[in-house]
């Protein structure tokens, strides 16, 4: 199992900050902090409030994508 926020892989947050692209960074919330985040999709917009997944780490970055995809 993994600890910090290599474990974060597969789960879900909640945009805070839009996400517009993977040059736009936004944030978003999960395990009750604030982290940068960016899209799997390196061209998605991400709206706050949109439910997100954790798919990985890149550049001390979060790399998500919708849940409801």
């Amino acid at each position: 199992m993994l600890s910090g926020v290599q474990g974060m892989v597969g789960e879900t947050a909640v945009v805070t900050k839009a996400i517009d692209g993977s040059h736009h960074p936004g944030r978003i919330r999960a395990r009750g902090e604030e982290w940068l985040a960016i899209p799997l999709d390196p061209n998605q917009r991400i709206e706050t409030g949109t439910s997100v997944v954790v798919a990985d780490i890149e550049r001390g970055l979060l790399v998500v994508y919708p849940a409801d995809v």
